[in-house]
């Protein structure tokens, strides 16, 4: 097994990947337990962190189901050939894993993703002051994602976990979103909307609503 967790290694520099960096990690079910895919490749996968409520070996044998981006749901078995802190690396075993053609699809839509993310403007929201019942909880908000902070009452979402509902703007701007948190910092959660984004009716309520006086923002 060592020998062959060296070459997946080998692989994995010499090979393009699939990589979820600055977006929504893939989601794998493994064994029944959802958890985060952070990159994908013909020779193995990482997880981070590693999906709770059992121990996990080095060695052991894992099957699940991988979902793409594209919305394919892909059968795999593998076998674990890491296990530390950060999570789980797996390399294929079976028979069963996505074809080169489906990890370079997966790669290709990622990095438009990133293409896209970077190319979109973030529209930040003022602070509220005044009534405090009025307050929002959203800090900027693009095509492509927001950022929004928790409520005293809340707690952080898992990085990867899915977020679907309203997000309450304030008393007049109730926003309808589905995404993934792409990651947490202090109070503070950033959510990657799922494709295609937020329409762009919803960007121009938002700046009138806020920007009142600006023309062009």
């Amino acid at each position: 097994m060592t020998e062959r967790w060296r070459i997946a290694q080998l692989d994995r520099r010499a090979v393009a990947r699939a990589e979820y960096k600055r977006t929504a990690p893939g989601l794998l079910e493994l064994e029944g337990r959802p958890c985060a895919v952070r990159d994908l490749g013909p020779g193995g996968l990482r997880v981070e962190p590693a999906p709770a409520g059992r121990v996990w070996q080095e060695g052991e044998q894992v099957t699940g189901t991988l979902m793409l981006r594209a919305g394919d749901r892909i059968p795999i078995c593998g076998r674990i050939g890491r296990v530390d802190r950060s999570g789980l690396a797996l390399f294929p075993e079976g028979g069963f894993w996505p074809s080169m053609v489906a990890i370079e699809l997966e790669r290709t839509a990622l990095m438009q993703r990133h293409r896209e993310r970077r190319s979109a403007p973030r529209l930040p929201i003022p602070a509220p002051t005044g009534d405090s019942r009025a307050s929002t909880p959203l800090r900027d908000v693009s095509a492509t994602g927001l950022r929004y902070a928790l409520t005293p009452r809340e707690s952080a979402p898992a990085t990867g976990s899915r977020i679907e509902g309203s997000l309450q703007v304030d008393a007049e701007t109730v926003i309808e979103i589905r995404g993934r948190v792409v990651r947490h910092l202090g109070r503070e959660i950033a959510v990657a909307f799922d494709p295609p984004g937020l329409n762009t009716a919803v960007l121009a309520l938002l700046r009138r609503r806020f920007f009142p006086n600006t023309a062009s923002y």
